[in-house]
Parts: C-alpha cells; sequence; structure tokens
C-alpha cells in the first residue's frame, strides 16, 4: 500500500513519490516562460486569504483543499523536475494522537462540502525548470497567458 503523501512528508522523505502522469505522446508545441515560477507564486499568495478562509470553514468536517499538487521526478541524467498541478486537492485530516496527518482523498469535492473558491489556474500543468522558469503546453498556456503578462517566453517543440 502506497502512503498518502503531502509536501512535508515527500521532503522527509516519509513516504512514495509518484511519477509525473503525463500524456503519452507528448504536446509539440510548449512554452518557456522566463520568471514564470515568480508570477505563479503571487497569484497563489493572492489567493491564500481567500483558502485560509475557506479551509478555516471545513476544517470541523475533517477536509482541507490544497490548489497545487507538486511532483517531483529525478529523470535519467539525474535532474530533478518539479510538476505542478493546478487545481482543487482534497485531503482528509486524520489525527494520530497529538500528530496531524493529510490522507488524500481526490480530486472531487466531498459530499457535504460548501463549494470552493474559483481557481483560474484549475487544470494548468507546468514543469518547473531551474531558477524561476517554467514550462507550459501552448495551449494551456493560451488559457492562463495574462498572469504572464510582460514576461518572456519562448517557444519550445520538445521538452
Amino acid at each position: 500500500m502506497t502512503k498518502a503523501c503531502d509536501e512535508r512528508s515527500s521532503r522527509e522523505g516519509g513516504c512514495e513519490k509518484e511519477e509525473p502522469n503525463e500524456p503519452s505522446a507528448p504536446s509539440s508545441c510548449f512554452v518557456r516562460v522566463y520568471g514564470g515560477y515568480r508570477r505563479l507564486r503571487e497569484w497563489l499568495d493572492s489567493l491564500k486569504p481567500t483558502l485560509y478562509e475557506y479551509n478555516e470553514a471545513i476544517k470541523s468536517l475533517g477536509y482541507y483543499l490544497k490548489p497545487v499538487h507538486k511532483v517531483y521526478y529525478r529523470d535519467g541524467s539525474g535532474r530533478l523536475r518539479v510538476y505542478e498541478y493546478y487545481g482543487r486537492y482534497w485531503w482528509k485530516i486524520a489525527k494520530d494522537g497529538k500528530r496531524r496527518r493529510l490522507i488524500y482523498a481526490g480530486r472531487v469535492k466531498p459530499r457535504g462540502l460548501p463549494e470552493p473558491p474559483p481557481l483560474e489556474l484549475e487544470g494548468v500543468r507546468v514543469i518547473v525548470e531551474e531558477g524561476e522558469d517554467v514550462v507550459i503546453e501552448c495551449s494551456l498556456f493560451e488559457r492562463v497567458k495574462r498572469i504572464f503578462e510582460g514576461l518572456r517566453v519562448e517557444r519550445l517543440w520538445e521538452v
């Protein structure tokens, strides 16, 4: 049985890391956004007050909502790649004595919870490159390009 991972337990080595679920036939078009990771972090920071309020409201129901799922993957050359998936990721709060653990509950909102705040980046996947750059499929970039407005972008045909 695979132990559920959250970001902290992943860093501490307390769980198995999952492989990124990339499409079998990669998209032929990608965009590298120079400095794009910083913009994504700023966007997430702007959501934090709303997410904190929502998570406080659902805490008594035993759930927690995260807007990002990170997968760490080391490729054949030993280079670490971080894949970030944006959406609604539900976690069940489990209490182990005095410790609190989060157990992944899925992407479907559990029954009985109020509607979560809207997430503009729902369904967006990025690869975080060294530094602050991100690589994103062209079709997804077109959907959210206003977030990256003013940043240098470069079209790539493979990653």
